[in-house]
């Protein structure tokens, strides 16, 4: 296969290149068992009235499993429907089989599956996939990826996140959790206060397809809150090496398990920090 134009050396990846591959297949599997196009049943469980689980979540898991397993067998698991192994340090993958499993159960094609590797609690490898999403290289599929200190990836393309320097210029993307707990402290009037902002927001339903779209330019911002460390692990890795900032709401690095997020180029983010310090509610 030749490689795409406008492309630079992308550092030792050969565990990248294994990593995409199994993402990949993961990917290929919910594509053909979505039951947009799909005569086999999707089985839905819940989790909450609004947080759905299928058996195309856990087969997208298992098969990472066994992928991640063989590539590193030292390395514990943490992905989204399995119990947490407890461990934060030394070698950890974070896995996420099905981001956007509502969008997926209704046919939508907002969904992804994720993967970074956290080395002692800090991403170095990222990758997210978007079975149904056209691809840069203008192949159906679109996949991101990033190694620490190397740059971030789309579609073999380098990317970087947005110059844009105003907030009534910018196309953000949020989201909210399937509790709406965070509507008790201030999340609707930060989201109507950039709402009004900005030229437009987003609410696609995907963490960590709003974060690769931060890092390829197409939303020069994101902030969400109640998310776990499934949901930003690899997107936040790839925005940081597109030369994007990731911050918690308060402007710090507890980002991975704190549970909430900003990102984007630098002057958005400080925009984005204050609208949310300043409508945020205990």
């Amino acid at each position: 296969m030749t490689e795409p134009q406008h492309t630079r050396p992308f550092g030792d990846t050969t565990l990248v290149d294994a990593v995409l591959s199994a993402v990949k297949r993961a990917g290929d599997l919910l594509f053909e068992r979505c039951p947009a196009r799909s005569d086999s049943t999707l089985e839905i469980d819940y989790k909450g009235r609004r947080d759905l689980v299928t058996n195309a979540d856990r087969n997208s898991e298992d098969l990472l499993r066994s992928a991640l397993k063989q590539l590193l067998p030292h390395a514990a698991i943490l992905s989204e429907e399995s119990p947490d192994p407890g461990i934060r340090e030394g070698d950890l993958w974070i896995v996420d089989p099905l981001d956007g499993t509502t969008n997926y159960a209704h046919g939508h094609p907002m969904y992804a599956v994720s993967v970074a590797l956290v080395r002692d609690g800090s991403p170095i490898l990222g990758v997210i996939h978007a079975p149904e999403l056209m691809g840069r290289d203008a192949t159906q599929g679109s996949s991101w990826w990033a190694l620490r200190g190397h740059g971030a990836i789309q579609d073999g393309i380098e990317v970087t996140v947005s110059n844009e320097t105003e907030i009534s210029q910018s196309l953000l993307a949020t989201g909210f959790s399937y509790g709406r707990e965070e509507l008790d402290h201030g999340a609707l009037d930060i989201f109507r206060k950039m709402l009004l902002s900005a030229r437009e927001v987003r609410r696609a339903g995907s963490a960590c397809l709003d974060l690769a779209h931060v890092a390829s330019g197409v939303f020069s911002g994101m902030w969400e809150s109640d998310l776990k460390p499934h949901d930003v692990a690899a997107g936040a890795l790839i925005i940081e090496e597109a030369n994007g900032l990731v911050t918690d709401f308060s402007g710090g690095g507890d980002w991975l398990y704190g549970r909430t997020i900003v990102a984007g180029n630098a002057t958005i983010h400080r925009s984005l920090i204050r609208c949310i310090q300043r409508n945020l509610r205990d």
